[in-house]
C-alpha cells in the first residue's frame, strides 16, 4: 500500500508553488520601480515629459522659507511640489498653478499626500499675491526665498537678478529635494510620475 501523503510536506510545496507565483508576479514591478528610481540612465530617452532625478537628492531642511508672518515654512510633512516665480506671478506662474491644481485634484484621495508651494524673492508683496491667488488656489502655500538659498539650490540663477526658476521641483516628506520638471510639462505625465511615487512610498 502506498504511504497516506505527509501534510507537513504538502503544506511546504503549496507554500513554495505560492511563493513563486508571488514573485513572478511582483518581479517585473519591482524591476520597473528600481529602473525608474535607481537607474534612470537605463530607460531610452526617446520618453518626454517626465521628471528628471535629482542624484544625489539635496536635503532642504536649511533654507529661509518664511511666510507672509516671518514664520518659516518647512518642506517635511508632505510631498512638495515647487513652483519659482518673481514675485507678480505672470501669465507663466499662472500656468503653471492651475495645471498643477488640476493635476493635484486629479489624484482624489491622495492629493492631501502633496503640497503646492509658490516661492517667490525676499521682496515680494505676499499679502497682494494672496489676494490675487486665494481665491483660486487655497491650498497654495506661499513662502519668500528670502537669502536665495532656494533658488541656488533649485538651479534657479540669481534671485537678485530677478530671475525665475523653469519648471517645477519636488521635495520628499523628508526634506530632500529629488525630482525636476521641465517648464510646459503637460498635466498627464506628470500625474503619472506622482501616482507611481505615492504608491512606491508610505512616508508623506
Amino acid at each position: 500500500m502506498n504511504a497516506p501523503p505527509d501534510p507537513v510536506a504538502a503544506q511546504r510545496r503549496g507554500r513554495r508553488i505560492f511563493l513563486l507565483i508571488a514573485l513572478v508576479f511582483a518581479l517585473p514591478v519591482a524591476s520597473a520601480w528600481l529602473i525608474y528610481f535607481a537607474a534612470p540612465e537605463l530607460i531610452p530617452q526617446d520618453r518626454t515629459n517626465r521628471g528628471q532625478l535629482v542624484q544625489p537628492a539635496q536635503p532642504v531642511e536649511d533654507l529661509a522659507l518664511l511666510d507672509d508672518a516671518g514664520k518659516p515654512v518647512p518642506l517635511d510633512e508632505r510631498w512638495s511640489l515647487i513652483v519659482f516665480d518673481d514675485g507678480d506671478c505672470g501669465a507663466e506662474c499662472a500656468n503653471a498653478l492651475l495645471m498643477t491644481r488640476q493635476m493635484r485634484l486629479s489624484l482624489n484621495n491622495r492629493m492631501k499626500r502633496l503640497s503646492r508651494v509658490l516661492v517667490v524673492p525676499a521682496d515680494s508683496d505676499l499679502a497682494a499675491l494672496h489676494e490675487l491667488l486665494d481665491a483660486a488656489h487655497p491650498d497654495l502655500t506661499i513662502v519668500r526665498d528670502v537669502d536665495g538659498s532656494a533658488r541656488e539650490l533649485f538651479g534657479a540663477g540669481s534671485a537678485a537678478a530677478g530671475e525665475s526658476a523653469p519648471g517645477l521641483h519636488l521635495v520628499d516628506p523628508h526634506a530632500n529635494y529629488m525630482m525636476r520638471y521641465p517648464a510646459g510639462i503637460e498635466p498627464k505625465p506628470l500625474r503619472k510620475d506622482i501616482v507611481r511615487l505615492l504608491r512606491a512610498s508610505q512616508i508623506g
